[in-house]
């Protein structure tokens, strides 16, 4: 059977995974081996795994479990039984982990092709290319360099017609930048499927001549028929004396369309003019004089009605005119594409890689038309339980690649099990399909090898919370399908296939209610929806980050730990705005009762640090410094992070530049710390963490590449310049992340400060879609670039533009329902007050953004769903006039004390020092060259007390020295008793009794990159003692000054009480060092 578990945002599809999976692992001895679970990235792979063996532990060791009663009723077992076989099976899996078969889809496939690299024309030995990016680098290098060349003539020309069309669309001016936004292309599974058939087509270099050929014949004729219309009918109105602005209408006459026409503009005719047919009325208003009416009725009379009517019939049927202006639009980038493609290939075969990213593609290539099962078990797998998780994000061949899997396990009577959920899928920018969720599984099996159940319990919000989702995300897939609907009806598709979208955003959204479990119904939770006036886009957005401050204050009077607050936008930029504007305010508004730290992967730019704008312009000056256009750039910024931006510096002190000389001949790494040692004391403190992680890209950068200045440089404009920083997980600390990021997550408080973004694709960005004509003369290609637009709607591509333009607002809502569905208390919303709306009523006139959408769906009244679940009134809680929704109170959560005691150590400032200073050379190698036993022993003897903080650890730290050989059974024995006889030492006996903090050989930092380190710290309160082991025959006062140095660092730190002891272990002495 196979199961599919649709599960809403905090349905507990973790949990309920879990048990499956727990289930399954008591079918046998050894099932583990015989069940895949995959899941799409690495931390939802290592979560998994780490939640089983928890579950696994718990049963095992008799701690409390969700599911010792599943297990019991499963296999009519007692509760003993249950978890004695949980103990083994965890022992099996701890003893034989790799075959622990829990992974990500990326990396299962991967394991399978390993078996065919002969196939797919690869050595075996080859590598995983992981960065797309650089890869697509390369290639548009090599792609401009091959240009000079005599094969490369229709490159160029279709490199030229790219050109042209961003000239004439008004697009920024970058060609290297827009070939490789155009070249992403390459990676889409549309394009994948009929890759090699397009460069079938593209080689044929006289078919495709002649099909472009036939494609603006079809242009040129259409048009020479509407300029032939309108001369025509112009003639008509010149032979009897008549012009276009003697008709109704005067200057905005319909007839003026005669003139455009002539003029070679296609424009459509509007109604009024459509409306002029075998209409002689509609030529003239009731106020003209009876000549004129008889003029003009002659006029209709000799041919003027049938030029209009001509005119009507040739824009009512301009279907190929239309499908050959818009393959003809966009008919370079197959050239262009099929050539970067070529580069790829060159690259893959040269560097003898494969990228991540054609595992699905040349997978799927070796499994058409042979036996899957066979070419899945060719890798050693045996598997016979599949398990899916988050299904909704597989894409169309990972799932052609699994169903054979499936078929084979399900003939076997074997449970399978896929879990998601459609209202979550947001990565079709990665290839996901929701389709496959919402439909194609059920078409792929038979009813009776599909059991479907739904997970309606939430268990992660509270109860407005749900509730608020409940309703909204009922009423606004209606809205959106209002709109979706409107251009719909108007296109050329017939009755037939509009059918086919008509209800699909609501259908998407059907199964959306969620229930509320009695544990959270007693918390209320708090829903608030601000809608920000302003003028335009950037009046509303600073608004909204003008009250983020004040919003953060109010959440830490109610008891809330940063922790708790994350902060939800669109994009990396906005992330950065918000980052800004935190970080600005805490600045300026220094306060011991609030705090505005944060933490994100998304929002803090390296490149937005003026340090590190610095360094860059420093690195390009040293690259050419007989350019002066460098030099004065590094000047300018040097003013910038100096905060003296307009005073003259006329050039860098003579011993700057001296340094400068010297750096410019070192390596790419040591120029740039060298840099910051020379300018660290510029440095704003704020700035150390940007500059670190400069620093760390820079030493990851030459490790990687070629550590060539040019060659950094040209990685840091088109790569590097989009890094950020990344911050650990675990601090008392507000999180920045992306609505993408925050999938899978839960906060506390959720604020969403840029609560708006389209309904549709941004008509500033381009989208190509990639279609299959199937009508003549269009199918001579197999596939075919058009850019995404309303005028593909009366094409014979009309299907694919409705397709992807459901696709669009399905994206866009369910981008919404994700960031709402992360909140566990408090969800705060900022949005713009819709532009257009009726002041009366407070009705949108025209839902053309989200937010015109919520505004709607926040209006509307529906007191249940279709299935009859209750709904609760939103319009209730919604003041129009002060744009303010709000459905509970502010929430003050119950403290918790924390576990566990986590110290954060500040650095203040980033120090580097240079390498002359900081190593030393080992003249004899540790742990080896031992002149005697006696001190081979001393050494040893070391390393272990090191390992010791209280007296319990003995064992486990002698018996680990044992397992790797180093002693043998008697010398532990003996090393044990030794430890044990030591440590009853009557000074000694206190610092091994667990009640104070112990550092063993911890480094204490100081000036220069400079540190010492003690053997054993023992903090308690206020009071430090220090021991250093020695294991000579012989007391030594040299020994002291050491442990004084000690006592005297550890004083600068700050605390009062210090002590410090010198224990010779061999000789039984303890001796205090005074100072």
């Amino acid at each position: 059977m196979l199961t599919v578990y649709r599960a809403s945002a905090g349905a507990g599809k973790t949990h309920k995974l879990t048990g499956e999976y727990l289930t399954l692992l008591f079918t046998g001895p050894g099932a583990f081996r015989r069940i895949l679970a995959v899941t799409f990235t690495n931390k939802a792979t290592d979560e998994m795994k780490t939640r089983i063996v928890d579950e696994l532990y718990n049963l095992a060791s008799g701690r409390k479990s969700d599911y010792v009663e599943l297990l019991k009723s499963t296999y009519s077992l007692t509760e003993v039984q249950v978890r004695k076989q949980a103990a083994k099976i965890l022992i099996d899996i701890l003893h034989d982990y790799s075959a622990f078969n829990i992974s990500t889809i990326d990396r299962f496939f991967q394991q399978t092709m390993r078996a065919f690299t002969r196939e797919i024309g690869l050595q075996g030995g080859y590598g995983i290319e992981m960065d797309q990016e650089l890869v697509l680098t390369t290639a548009i290098d090599n792609l401009l360099s091959d240009l000079e060349k005599p094969e490369s003539k229709d490159l160029l020309g279709w490199l030229l017609r790219f050109a042209e069309d961003k000239i004439e669309s008004g697009g920024e001016w970058n060609l290297r930048k827009d070939i490789m936004a155009l070249s992403r292309e390459v990676f889409k599974e549309s394009y994948k499927a009929f890759s090699e058939a397009v460069g079938r087509d593209i080689e044929d270099k006289k078919a495709l001549e002649d099909y472009k050929n036939e494609l603006y014949g079809i242009i040129r004729s259409v048009e020479a028929t509407a300029k032939e219309l309108g001369e025509r009918g112009l003639a008509i109105l010149n032979k009897y004396g008549l012009k276009v602005t003697d008709f109704k209408g005067g200057s905005r006459s319909p007839l003026t369309l005669l003139d455009r026409l002539v003029q070679g503009e296609m424009k459509e005719p509007s109604a009024t003019f459509i409306g002029l047919a075998d209409n002689l009325d509609g030529y003239f208003t009731k106020t003209v004089s009876l000549g004129t009416r008889q003029i003009i009725g002659c006029a209709f009379e000799d041919g003027l009605n049938d030029c209009i009517k001509g005119i009507i019939s040739l824009f009512g049927n301009l279907t190929a005119y239309n499908t050959a202006r818009e393959i003809v639009r966009y008919y370079y980038t197959l050239g262009i594409l099929t050539d970067v493609s070529r580069q790829i290939a060159a690259y893959r075969e040269e560097k003898n890689v494969m990228l991540i990213a054609d595992t699905t593609e040349l997978l799927s290539k070796v499994i058409e038309g042979s036996d899957a099962p066979f070419i899945y078990e060719k890798t050693g797998t045996h598997v016979d339980h599949y398990m899916i998780d988050e299904f909704q994000d597989t894409s169309g061949m990972q799932w052609n690649n699994f169903r054979p899997l499936i078929e084979e396990s399900l003939a076997h009577s074997r449970d399978n099990l896929i879990v998601g959920d459609v209202k979550q899928s947001i990565y079709r920018f990665r290839n996901s399909d929701w389709k496959l969720l919402d439909e194609q599984v059920q078409a792929d099996f038979s009813p009776e090898e599909i059991h479907e159940e739904t997970l309606k319990d939430n268990w992660r919000s509270c109860r407005n919370i749900v509730e608020f989702n409940n309703a909204l995300f009922t009423t606004l897939p209606g809205v959106l399908q209002a709109v979706y609907n409107e251009a719909l009806s108007v296109s050329s598709l017939s009755e037939e296939q509009r059918a086919a979208f008509f209800t699909k955003i609501m259908s998407a959204y059907d199964k959306s209610f969620q229930q509320v479990p009695p544990p959270f119904m007693q918390k209320d939770g708090h829903v608030r929806i601000e809608f920000l006036s302003g003028d335009n886009e950037k009046d509303w957005k600073e608004e909204a980050l003008g009250r983020l401050p004040g919003v953060l204050e109010k959440l830490q009077d109610n008891g809330y730990a940063l922790k708790d607050i994350a902060i939800l936008v669109r994009t990396n930029q906005e992330g950065a705005q918000v980052a800004d504007t935190l970080l600005a305010y805490k600045e300026e508004h220094p306060s011991n009762r609030y705090n505005y730290d944060i933490i994100s992967d998304e929002a803090l730019f390296v490149s937005g640090s003026t340090a590190v704008r610095f360094m860059v312009s420093l690195l390009r000056y040293l690259k050419n410094p007989e350019d002066r256009t460098n030099g004065q750039i590094a000047l300018y910024s040097y003013q910038v992070l100096k905060g003296r931006f307009g005073v003259e510096t006329p050039a860098f002190p003579p011993e700057v530049v001296s340094v400068l000389q010297i750096l410019s001949r070192q390596s790419l790494y040591e120029i740039t710390e060298g840099l910051f040692r020379l300018f660290a004391d510029d440095f704003p403190e704020n700035e150390q963490v940007f500059v670190q992680a400069f620093l760390d890209m820079v030493s990851e950068y030459t490790q990687k590449e070629s550590a060539d200045l040019n060659r950094f440089l040209k990685w840091w404009d088109e790569t590097g310049c989009r890094k950020t920083i990344a911050t650990p997980d675990g601090q008392n600390a507000i999180r920045i992340l992306t609505v993408h990021k925050s999938k899978g997550l839960g906060f506390k408080v959720v604020i969403i400060p840029f609560g708006d973004w389209e309904i549709d694709h941004k008509p500033t960005k381009p989208v190509i879609l990639w279609c299959h004509p199937e009508e003549k003369p269009f199918d001579r290609l197999h596939l075919v670039p058009v850019r995404y637009g309303q005028s593909l709607g009366k094409t014979i591509f009309a299907g694919d533009y409705f397709k992807e333009r459901l696709h669009a607002f399905i994206d866009n809502l369910n981008t919404l329902y994700v960031a709402f569905t992360r909140s566990k208390d408090e969800l705060i919303v900022f949005s713009p007050r819709p532009k257009k709306m009726k002041d009366a009523t407070g009705e949108v006139e025209k839902i053309s953004t989200l937010t015109d959408a919520l505004w709607a769906g926040l209006r509307t009244d529906m007191p249940d769903t279709r299935e009859g679940e209750k709904l609760i009134s939103l319009p209730a809680a919604f003041d129009t006039g002060t744009g303010v929704f709000e459905l509970g109170d502010w929430w003050h959560p119950v403290a918790k004390e924390e576990n566990g005691d986590i110290q954060e150590i500040g650095m203040a400032r980033l120090s580097s020092i240079s390498p002359d200073d900081r190593l030393q050379l080992r003249l004899h190698g540790k742990g080896y060259f031992f002149d005697n036993a006696r001190r081979k022993h001393g050494a040893l003897m070391h390393e272990v007390l090191s390992r010791i903080r209280t007296r319990k650890d003995i064992p486990q730290s002698v018996e680990r020295y044992h397992q790797e050989g180093v002693i043998d059974k008697e010398e532990a024995i003996a090393l044990v008793a030794r430890l044990e006889e030591l440590l009853n030492l009557p000074e000694a006996a206190s610092w091994y009794d667990g009640t104070a903090r112990v550092l063993n050989e911890v480094d204490i930092l100081f000036g220069k990159g400079l540190s010492k380190r003690p053997d054993r710290v023992m903090i308690t309160g206020n009071r430090v003692v220090v021991v250093d082991y020695k294991f000579g025959e012989h007391a030594d006062q040299r020994y002291h000054s050491q442990v004084r140095n000690y006592l005297k660092l550890i004083r600068q730190m700050g605390y009062d009480e210090v002590e410090g002891f010198l224990w010779y272990v061999e000789l039984n002495k303890i001796e205090a060092v005074k100072g």
